[in-house]
């Protein structure tokens, strides 16, 4: 028994010493690795803005923020003990690298000595600031150690080097989201990596580009393969079915590719399949196909397909896997009316059923038994009716509603303000009645709200001042804010508002009916402000308050009662990323200052319905981005700004009702002028000379038909849409959404001549044509009748001549026609488009006859007209013939005469006859 003990004693020693030893003899890290460290770390430093763009995304993704990884770094430490170094305590080797989220950026150079690290296992530099870095060949040094690397995210470009097929080891391999597809993959070293990396169990490529045509299969070596990430690569070609058959893979993601094709049946024998995206193909999705992947896919949780084309009528009751967590079926021509059970899967947190608008009827009910875990709820487009239900208060866990663009009415629910962790609002576009809920000023995890272009009313106001409960001083997480294009009441001071919502980086009241004052008195503002919309809102000067708007992206104050001068400041605004400045429609005067450097990004310039004077800045030139420039309805006393032509992406320009003055001519600096413009209007002012031929030829986005969508296509900036006014029709019109298709010319009431170039016919996109109140003479052209998609031509007021082209008669959209107060003669066209028209339309014009004017034709019209250089009759017969008949001799010309005689039209022969006289005399003088 004592033998027993003694050993079991001596046992006990020897295990305390090994493991003391084992302790003791814990590497630290080798001088010569953490030498690569420092060496690494010097060429890099840290973002020490606590707002940059990466924050919300590392807590979203990690759940933790943005932090100077870096900081702890130095000699006094060992390197295994710094923050993102990891070391195998046996030998003290670096083994893992970890810089996600850690506020670095800088440049990794070829030599850097981050590749002097042999036994790096883990490399994951995520959500930095890599700008302009090139993965370097010299990770090749790591292929026999590296089993995972993430660059994702880093703003890595360049080509990928072919030695990362080298890396025989990789398990885990992301090299996404880098510089919008300035990170390049060539397509024989995309095929290596899934031919040579055999153990590799995620490879995600989102936003590399790798731009190939598929092979139709694809040969992917790895077995154990669960992540496959090639969205946004440029992929080409049929959908690759042996995909389909990885029995391992659980995340597929394919999306907004040019891929085509049907998504083979093969999809819903994937066992493990947790993830799928598809979205922003062309692919089709069989129906059958599509019902038997939501019902047997037994662990599938993220469907996305928005885009694919599915096409199926929703039954009233939707079988959907119980697993599912995401589904996305947005904008797939799902038809029918919304199932009632939508809103009530048991573990679906986000929604997306938008851009389907051929569905139909109330919004879904909620069920009111059960807790339902949705978060973000995005019916936008869908064309849903009726109002709200009560039961909206049931969705307690619901963060983001999205129901915009729909024909939703009645009073909105006071239960969905109660809703204790809802972060966005957006009803805009439906027609929503009735005062705000006062709940809605109570919630205070509300950052977006968007409730612009509907009926609401009420009074509403900033501060709390007792009297008032519904003020928005109390939603101090608020950043966006729209209630535009309502029937509010109320008097807020802008310095208030912006005093007490310190978050708030969109303001939009344009047309609210709320009026804005502004004391001038507080220049304190949120730096990160970008909208500020403040359109009919009684303003009566410039808010000083925008001056330290540095961000800001969008400015409106158009249709206020702002007076003076444009502030000397106004160059300060906006300084990164000013799109738009409007500012039409006050009472400003002075000159147009200077457009400074900093405003490279501008897109919109609309300065309409001033006093301003002087000449249009050259400085507007350095904006090489600008896509508006209105400056109509203004005293400006200039030439034409031919430099104009040289903005590549200017796509409407109106000038209208000036003092400009002299001839238009091209500028010789500029070869290929205005080959954006869609909408030009120089109306209204006292140019003069010949109409620019020479731009006509140029208007090469007006030779381009825009294809007519289901939904309207407009111009703009992500949400920013861009205005005008212009004339339309003969009404001037304020246009607050620019249709992509719009393309407009107006040359009205100047002072050109000369005739109307034929080159006009080969603008096939023009909706309208204005040339009316000029000094215009010749014949109207019959190349005008190629203007295809013209719905208003307007050429009155001239002094043209000669018939009415028939062509004119065969535009079929031609809605608006004013020929008249012209030297216009012969029969009016009497057939199609020109029945609808009225005396309106040809008045003024004494020699015209014909249905709609009241002088009736004779018996036997005139029907020769003149084009160019030459006759030509109706029926064809041409001049040519005449000549060639006296040129063959009498006997032709009698058979020709008593043909016409015979056919009862001796009018003809008389004029053929005359004609003939006057070329025989002239032949007779030649011979003198």
């Amino acid at each position: 028994m004592s033998n027993s003990i003694l050993l079991l004693f001596f046992l006990s020693l020897f295990f305390i010493s090994s493991t003391t030893y084992s302790i003791n003899t814990t590497h630290k890290c080798s001088v010569q690795q953490t030498q690569a460290l420092l060496h690494f770390k010097q060429n890099l430093s840290s973002i020490n803005d606590a707002l940059f763009e990466y924050d919300s995304t590392c807590k979203y993704w990690l759940g933790s923020g943005y932090n100077p990884i870096m900081m702890n770094w130095n000699t006094g430490i060992d390197c295994c003990e710094w923050s993102g170094v990891t070391c195998d305590p046996s030998t003290g080797d670096v083994i893992g690298l970890d810089l996600s989220c850690g506020m670095v950026k800088g440049t990794i150079h070829p030599n850097s000595t981050l590749f002097h690290l042999p036994r790096l296992q883990r490399l994951n530099l995520a959500y930095n600031s890599f700008t302009h870095s090139q993965l370097p060949p010299a990770i090749d040094m790591l292929s026999n150690s590296l089993t995972h690397l993430n660059i994702s995210s880093c703003g890595f470009t360049g080509q990928v080097p072919t030695y990362i097929s080298h890396l025989h080891k990789l398990v885990s391999l992301d090299l996404s989201w880098n510089g919008n597809g300035k990170l390049n993959l060539e397509p024989h070293v995309f095929i290596n990596l899934l031919q040579n990396l055999t153990v590799m169990k995620e490879l995600s490529l989102s936003e590399v580009n790798i731009s190939a045509v598929l092979p139709s299969n694809l040969n992917i070596s790895s077995s154990s393969l669960k992540l496959l990430n090639l969205g946004s690569t440029g992929l080409q070609g049929n959908l690759p079915r042996n995909i389909f058959t990885l029995q391992t893979l659980e995340t597929l993601d394919l999306s907004y590719n040019r891929l085509t094709g049907h998504i083979p049946s093969e999809v819903q024998l994937l066992p493990n399949l947790v993830s799928l995206d598809l979205s922003g193909n062309g692919i089709d999705f069989e129906p059958h196909i599509f019902r038997s992947l939501l019902v047997n896919s037994t662990f599938l949780r993220d469907l996305w397909l928005r885009e694919v084309n599915i096409g199926i009528v929703l039954s009233t009751y939707l079988n959907i896997s119980s697993s599912l967590r995401i589904l996305d079926l947005s904008n797939t021509s799902l038809q029918g009316k919304l199932p009632d059970n939508i809103l009530n899967l048991k573990y679906l947190e986000i929604l997306d059923l938008s851009e389907n608008n051929i569905l139909s009827g109330p919004f879904p009910k909620v069920n009111t038994s059960t807790s339902i875990p949705l978060r973000m709820l995005v019916l936008s487009g869908c064309g849903l009716n009726g109002s709200l239900p009560k039961s909206f208060g049931n969705l307690r866990y619901l963060e983001f509603l999205y129901l915009s663009d729909n024909k939703l009415s009645g009073t909105l629910p006071s239960s969905l303000f109660t809703l204790p962790s809802l972060d966005s609002i957006i009803l805009d576009n439906n027609m929503f009645q009735g005062n705000m809920p006062l709940e809605l000023f109570s919630l205070q995890s509300l950052k977006y709200l968007y409730l612009s272009n509907n009926q609401l009313s009420g009074q509403i106001g900033v501060l709390d001042n007792g009297s008032d409960l519904q003020t928005f001083q109390r939603l101090t997480n608020l950043t966006h804010l729209d209630l535009s294009y309502n029937n509010f009441r109320g008097d807020w001071e802008l310095d208030a508002l912006l005093s007490s919502l310190t978050n708030l980086q969109v303001l939009t009241l344009s047309q609210s009916g709320i009026s804005v004052t502004t004391s001038n008195a507080n220049h304190f503002v949120n730096p990160e402000f970008k909208v500020i919309s403040l359109a009919s809102c009684s303003l009566k000067v410039f808010p000083v308050s925008i001056r330290t708007m540095t961000n800001l992206r969008y400015l409106n104050l158009a249709n206020n009662d702002i007076q003076g001068h444009i502030p000397d400041w106004i160059g300060e605004i906006g300084k990164i990323q000013l799109f738009v400045l409007d500012l039409s429609n006050n009472s400003i005067t002075g000159t147009i200052p200077n457009v400074y450097e900093d405003w490279s990004e501008l897109e919109g310039f609309v300065l309409n319905g001033n006093q301003l004077q002087g000449k249009v800045p050259t400085s507007l030139y350095k904006c090489q981005k600008l896509k508006i420039i209105d400056l109509g309805n203004n005293q400006l006393s200039d030439t034409f700004p031919d430099w104009l032509g040289d903005l590549p992406k200017l796509q409407a320009l109106v000038l209208r009702s000036n003092n400009f003055h002299g001839g238009i001519v091209t500028s010789s600096k500029v070869k290929f002028p205005f080959p954006s413009l869609r909408v030009i209007d120089l109306s209204h002012n006292g140019f003069v000379g010949q109409l620019p031929t020479e731009y006509f030829q140029n208007f090469n986005a007006m030779k381009k038909v825009v294809k007519s969508n289901t939904k309207p296509e407009y111009l703009s900036t992500g949400s920013i849409y861009y205005s005008i006014t212009i004339v339309m029709k003969g009404v001037e019109q304020h246009v607050p959404r620019i249709l992509v298709k719009l393309t407009i010319v107006d040359l009205s009431n100047n002072k050109f001549k000369g005739e109307i170039p034929y080159i006009l016919g080969n603008l096939n996109s023009l909706k309208e044509l204005n040339l009316s109140h000029n000094s215009l003479i010749g014949q109207i052209p019959h190349a005008l009748g190629n203007i295809s998609e013209i719905e208003s031509l307007d050429l009155s007021w001239n002094q043209l001549t000669g018939e009415i082209p028939q062509s004119l008669a065969d535009l079929t959209f031609l809605g608006s026609l004013n020929l008249s107060q012209n030297h216009l003669e012969g029969h009016i066209p009497q057939r199609k488009q020109f029945n609808t028209f009225d005396n309106y339309s040809f008045g003024g014009n004494p020699k015209l006859c014909g249905l709609p004017l009241t002088k009736k034709c004779s018996e036997h019209p005139h029907v020769l007209q003149l084009e160019g250089d030459r006759y030509e009759e109706e029926s064809g017969f041409t001049w040519k013939v005449v000549v060639m008949g006296y040129g063959c001799g009498a006997l032709l010309g009698m058979v020709l005469g008593y043909i016409m005689l015979s056919t009862g039209r001796p009018k003809w022969f008389n004029a053929i006859a005359d004609v003939a006289d006057h070329m025989i005399l002239n032949r007779q003088n030649k011979r003198r």
